[in-house]
């Protein structure tokens, strides 16, 4: 895929982490979720809200190892979807659910992500939206469960996030559209 919402997935580190100088190349299937992430969540988004900028995306097995190394704060690699389908070096997945995840941002929108979060949960089938607050990147993932699970993780003082509230699906229109 050559598009420019799948090249900021698998580019997102060179923001982040400018040091890496690894590979972030996604396997074949780990490719096919990263594609169904772009065009069912990211291209949406982007058609009607507006330029989406990836401030988490994709993580290759050697991307992995070198945050988890590196700064592995408040990161899940077993359960946030950001490795795909991509194996450890023990040959076993790193994410025991099937899809993709990235953090985003949308231009625009930048102290305003709860309106995102609304339009997401309104119009797009996702897996897990996890919200940190309306001046904060959210966690979208896209994968076969559409589990349409939602939670509020707030930061707690000392810049630790943590678990918040589960918010049901469906009160999460009205959830986000009351933070307005």
């Amino acid at each position: 895929m050559n598009h420019p919402l799948y090249n900021k997935l698998i580019h997102w580190h060179q923001q982040a982490h400018p040091e890496y100088v690894g590979d972030n190349a996604p396997n074949p299937d780990s490719k096919l979720s990263l594609e169904q992430l772009v065009s069912q969540i990211l291209v949406p988004i982007e058609a009607q809200l507006g330029e989406v900028t990836i401030s988490y995306g994709f993580n290759s097995s050697e991307l992995n190892r070198y945050i988890q190394r590196t700064s592995p704060r408040d990161t899940g690699p077993k359960e946030d979807q950001h490795a795909a389908s991509e194996l450890n070096l023990a040959g076993n997945r790193i994410c025991t659910r099937d899809g993709a995840a990235c953090d985003l941002w949308v231009k625009g929108f930048e102290d305003k992500m709860h309106l995102v979060a609304k339009f997401i949960t309104e119009h797009l089938p996702f897996d897990r939206l996890y919200y940190y607050g309306p001046d904060r990147p959210i966690h979208i993932s896209f994968g076969p469960e559409h589990s349409r699970y939602i939670q509020y993780r707030r930061t707690r003082e000392d810049g630790k996030r943590v678990l918040g509230k589960v918010i049901k699906f469906t009160e999460s229109g009205d959830y986000f559209a009351s933070l307005d």
